[in-house]
């Protein structure tokens, strides 16, 4: 070994011996530090935490299955048209304050809904369902009348409807609805239509030539629907034809316009299969009820002008009801196949013969009259695809009598269907 390596061999010796550690000792493991005992809570805590479910393995649980939608393509809309309205009648476009209240309550008493026009837009699209029978109140011109006569009682049974206004007829004074009117209106219900810019027959040219006319014809569509849109800050989406008068034409343009709804006065109720360019109305006349009679007779149902309403909740001296009802008027049930009866027997007496049910979407229903309990029974046979049933019995006491009529709703829970079932 040289020199100069016993040097450095000596000198780390003399490190080492300093350190308290022989150079040729091998490496000593690091001691571990002594941990402190735990006491008897502790012990009894650890072994609370321990036996917890904090550290159970996490359980993933399936979220619910979101109710399946069934777009219902049966239902019937019956659309009315009104005008102008005064204390008293005096021609065909002015109906009397008080036939109109007549009216209203008929559609009130009978159960039938009234839904606003922009829902039937809805269900066309495919969004949403509507009820199996139900009617739309539209008002056309913007006479001061509607306010003052018309939508105190449209508001009064929680009514919508749609008003038709043209340019020229908006706040000009006189008989005219007023800015404000409309305004406040719109609050509680009303919807607003395009009915033109002047009023005038769409096919009536004036000695314009062919080109003239369809620019005139587009201005009363477009200008209209402009002038609406800017004074009331809505989108404007349906349009009435003035003196229902149109042709494909018109009807195409005002789609391309924008309208996405067009009415006539064809006297034709509104199902899936009607175009949008051409949503018949029943126009109500006056002091005649017969328009109002075809527009409210749905699927081989009476008018429900012709029969005498009994109310669910009428009773005897007694106290007692008159009739009867299951499932219960606004019950919700979940069974999709009910057995619906009404029981008559508040009566007293019922020709069996006369004894009719009919179920919304369904029509006259091949139900079962008992003489002696004096029940009218009918279990339906398949499933009910709609969350709402109207139901109506038809019965008359004696054969000189007036046919009397008993309607109801009962709602069916269509989501508890997609439920699943819990084990026992």
């Amino acid at each position: 070994m040289s020199n100069s390596c016993k040097r450095i061999e000596a000198k780390l010796e003399r490190l080492a011996r300093a350190a308290g550690i022989s150079a040729n000792s091998p490496p000593q493991a690091e001691s571990k530090p002594t941990e402190t005992a735990l006491t008897p809570e502790q012990q009894a805590m650890e072994a609370r935490v321990l036996s917890s479910a904090l550290f159970e393995a996490t359980k993933i649980e399936e979220p619910p299955k979101a109710t399946a939608f069934e777009l219902n393509k049966s239902a019937v809309v019956a659309i009315l048209g009104y005008h102008d309205f005064r204390e008293r009648g005096g021609s065909p476009m002015i109906i009397a304050a008080p036939k109109f209240r007549e009216q209203m309550q008929a559609i009130k008493d009978s159960g039938i809904p009234v839904i606003p026009l922009s829902d039937v837009l809805s269900w066309r699209k495919g969004q949403k369902n509507i009820p199996e029978e139900c009617i739309v109140i539209t008002m056309d011109d913007g006479w001061e009348g509607v306010y003052t006569h018309a939508y105190p009682v449209l508001k009064e049974f929680g009514f919508p409807f749609t008003a038709y206004l043209y340019k020229k007829y908006v706040n000009i004074g006189g008989r005219s609805l007023s800015w404000d009117q409309i305004r406040e209106m719109m609050k509680n219900g009303c919807e607003i239509g395009s009915h033109s810019v002047s009023h005038e027959s769409l096919r009536l040219k004036k000695g314009r030539k062919e080109e003239e006319h369809q620019l005139w014809v587009l201005g009363e569509l477009k200008d209209s629907r402009e002038y609406l849109e800017k004074n009331l800050g809505i989108t404007c989406t349906s349009f009435a034809y003035p003196f229902g008068i149109f042709d494909e034409s018109t009807s195409e343009m005002a789609l391309q316009v924008g309208y996405e709804t067009l009415v006539t006065v064809n006297n034709q109720k509104v199902t899936w299969d009607t175009p949008m360019g051409k949503m018949g109305r029943y126009i109500i006349h006056g002091e005649s009820d017969t328009n109002f009679k075809l527009a409210t007779s749905f699927r081989g149902h009476s008018d429900i002008a012709s029969s005498r309403l009994l109310v669910t909740d009428a009773k005897d001296e007694q106290g007692k009801l008159l009739v009867e009802l299951t499932p219960p008027p606004e019950k919700l049930i979940t069974e999709r196949m009910p057995l619906i009866q009404a029981n008559l027997k508040g009566l007293n007496e019922i020709i069996a013969e006369s004894v009719k049910m009919r179920i919304g979407g369904l029509g006259i229903v091949p139900a079962q009259y008992d003489p002696a309990t004096m029940t009218v029974s009918y279990q339906v046979p398949y499933k009910l695809r709609r969350e709402d049933c109207a139901v109506t019995v038809i019965f008359k006491r004696s054969a000189d009598q007036q046919e009397e009529a008993v309607n109801w709703h009962f709602k069916v829970d269509l989501a508890a269907a997609y439920q699943p079932v819990k084990a026992p």
